[in-house]
Formats: C-alpha cells, sequence, structure tokens
C-alpha cells in the first residue's frame, strides 16, 4: 500500500490534468475539442513507448539499487533518455512532413472538419516539444520507483501539473486570448517542469542513497 498508492496517485494526477485542459478546450467550441482530443490521443499513443522505458527502467534501476551500483543506475536513466527521444524524434518528423495524413483517421476530412483540423495542425507543433517531456517525466516517475521513492513523484506531479501547468494553461487560453494553443502551451511547461524536477530528484536521490559508495557525477 505504501508503494502502491502514490503509484496510482501519480497516474491520477496526470489523467486528471489532462481532463481538465480537455474541459478547457471544450469552452473554445466543438472544432476546438475535436483538435484537442485528436491530438491528445496521438500523444496517448505515443506515449505508450515512454510507459514501457519507464517500467524497464524501474526494474533496471531497482536491480542495480540491490547490487550497490550507482554508475550503472545513472547510465540507466541516461539510455531511457536516449531511446525516449530517438522515437520522438521520428515522430516530430511525421507531425512536420505529414501532418494531415497524421489526422487523418480522426477527421472525415468535409467541410465541417476543416476548422478542426487547421487547429489540430497548429497544435502537432506544440505537441512535437510536449512528447519529448511526457516522455522524460515518464521515465523519471519509473526511475525513483526503483528506488522505492513513489511518494517523490506523486508530490512532483502535484508541482509540476497543478501549480504550474494549469495556470499557465489558463493564463495562456483566456487573458493571452491564444485558446487552444495556449492550453497546449500550458501543457508543454507543466509537463516540462515535472520531467525536470523529476530528473534532479532521482540523481539527487541516488547521491543520497549511495553517499558511501563511488561517487556519482552531475547529469
Amino acid at each position: 500500500m505504501g508503494l502502491g498508492v502514490p503509484i496510482a496517485a501519480t497516474y491520477g494526477s496526470e489523467a486528471g490534468f489532462f481532463s481538465v485542459t480537455a474541459l478547457m478546450a471544450g469552452s473554445f467550441g466543438s472544432a476546438a475539442l475535436a483538435a484537442h482530443t485528436a491530438v491528445n490521443q496521438l500523444v496517448y499513443i505515443v506515449f505508450q513507448v515512454a510507459v514501457g522505458l519507464s517500467h524497464a527502467a524501474s526494474i533496471n534501476v531497482s536491480r542495480e539499487f540491490a547490487l550497490d551500483r550507482p554508475q550503472a543506475a545513472l547510465r540507466i536513466k541516461n539510455t531511457a533518455l536516449a531511446c525516449a527521444g530517438a522515437v520522438m524524434a521520428v515522430v516530430a518528423v511525421l507531425y512536420i512532413a505529414i501532418p494531415r495524413l497524421v489526422l487523418a483517421p480522426f477527421f472525415e476530412g468535409g467541410a465541417d472538419d476543416n476548422e478542426a483540423i487547421t487547429i489540430a495542425t497548429h497544435l502537432l507543433l506544440v505537441t512535437m516539444v510536449l512528447q519529448f517531456f511526457d516522455c522524460a517525466q515518464n521515465i523519471g516517475v519509473g526511475l525513483l520507483r526503483g528506488l522505492d521513492d513513489t511518494k517523490s513523484g506523486f508530490r512532483i506531479t502535484l508541482i509540476g501539473y497543478w501549480l504550474i501547468g494549469l495556470p499557465a494553461a489558463a493564463l495562456l487560453a483566456y487573458p493571452a486570448h491564444l485558446d487552444t494553443l495556449g492550453i497546449w502551451l500550458g501543457l508543454l511547461s507543466g509537463l516540462a517542469a515535472t520531467a525536470i524536477l523529476l530528473l534532479r530528484r532521482y540523481t539527487t536521490a541516488l547521491h543520497a542513497r549511495f553517499a558511501a559508495a563511488e561517487p556519482v557525477p552531475a547529469a
């Protein structure tokens, strides 16, 4: 229960964050909501790569932690992030080169869909950057889980999603009049903050847990 409840709460926090932003997108009309939903589904499809890498990193870090090998634990972080970055780069190229083909499964292509497709095409440009941070923050949660530190992951998501991301989305969408684009820029800021804090926490935790072992270089 001590390990599992924070893990569930972390995923719940992220799901809640994205759900609230979907409600915000709906306030700008059906086309905005359709575009938001389509791009969000693309993010979740790509996100499965991060989920797999997160679980793999968690298992391997747990092993290295048991064997008192901090350098190997740090390399696992770098390897997982590099693998995720390579996949995200390929996907980003597709978003730039063939955006309408990427969005085709979500729209029929009729006149009624033109506005939604235009909005979604613009959102894909934000998603290109967002997905790197989305993968990084999920991998960060897995890395901490490998150190039996699930509570830090939950606390950091509360800060990144709800104290940074959601206010930024609201400010950019409404006062700044960026509408759905502002929401996604807010999502980007929240995920970026979460990723940075999680990865920093992991490196700090390695230093703390292996203080008596060989030094762990900053990364």
